[in-house]
């Protein structure tokens, strides 16, 4: 589309995720004999549905045929997700369905997501990487661009900085990065936690102290995955490094299952690594972290 046409107020699509099969492409046209077919990616493939009447948004509307369409194509493994962005609506949706089942539901009003509750404080508005066509972009490696250009709202930094990151990118400014490095750990992305690892070995300090805090409080099967064990985080040169491991452990422990003795295994050893230190505030971490050890398992 040529830079001087106005972008879309409306759009509505379905992404196939892995394969796209004749006989899914089939019913597709038939469902929506105005769907045009769009390859975003390897193995992403978008119907673009905006096609319908004014106002109807089938991407996010007509579960049936979505359903239908998971079924057909549900011999690449993966998902359809339908969606829709709509400027004048201020508003945005996805649905994900896979072999025929609805997994995962949102819908997004813009101008409300931040209103406060009836009576109520007001209420932080949702950051937009969590919105859901942004939220699926990033699942997906692509920029909300390759989804819609419906014009929506600005997206803070911070949020920019995240799916940056998630996309092999490098945020605008350092301080982004070690803020989005922050937010990793409590995000569930099959992505994250190879991105922490990579940060893990960061020349720059700062970027390690954030993201080995995220990546210690994460729940994990133990070893595995190419993560090292926890004790190891102990290792680093910086004794901010280390005390930020240590309180990552603390946040990790309420998720800690008694039945986990492996997990237990590495925060044991790396308390112990951290109760030797030389450096007073590691030490004191360590302490922190044993007791709260003690208090929750024993």
């Amino acid at each position: 589309m040529a830079d001087d046409v106005a972008p879309p107020r409306a759009e509505s699509g379905v992404l196939v995720v892995g394969g796209w099969s004749e006989a899914a492409r089939a019913f597709a046209l038939e469902r929506w004999p105005f769907a045009r077919e769009v390859e975003l990616a390897p193995g992403v493939t978008r119907l673009d549905l905006s096609g319908a009447a004014p106002g109807d948004h089938p991407g996010f509307t007509d579960g049936p045929g979505l359903a239908m369409l998971s079924v057909v194509g549900a011999q690449g493994g993966g998902p359809v997700v339908g969606y829709f962005c709509d400027a004048d609506l201020r508003a945005e949706g996805a649905r994900v369905f896979e072999a025929g089942q609805e997994r995962d539901r949102r819908r997004v009003e813009w101008a409300r997501a931040g209103a406060p509750p009836e009576g109520g404080r007001p209420v932080v508005p949702p950051d937009p990487i969590a919105w859901p066509v942004a939220a699926t972009a990033v699942s997906l490696g692509l920029p909300v661009e390759a989804l819609t250009r419906v014009p929506r709202p600005p997206r803070p930094p911070l949020a920019l900085a995240v799916e940056a990151l998630l996309n092999g990118e490098a945020p605008a400014t350092a301080e982004l990065r070690h803020q989005a490095l922050q937010l990793l750990g409590g995000m569930d992305h099959p992505r994250v936690t190879a991105l922490l690892v990579e940060h893990l070995r960061s020349d720059d300090w700062v970027a390690r102290f954030h993201a080995v805090r995220a990546y210690a409080r994460r729940p994990r099967a133990p070893g595995q995955e190419g993560r090292p064990p926890l004790d190891a985080l102990l290792q680093d040169e910086d004794e901010g490094v280390r005390e930020s491991a240590l309180r990552g452990i603390a946040e990790l422990l309420p998720e800690v299952a008694f039945s986990d003795r492996d997990l237990q295994a590495q925060i044991d050893a790396a308390i112990g690594k951290g109760l030797a230190d030389a450096d007073d505030d590691v030490r004191a971490a360590a302490e922190e972290a044993r007791a709260l050890r003690v208090k929750l398992l024993g």
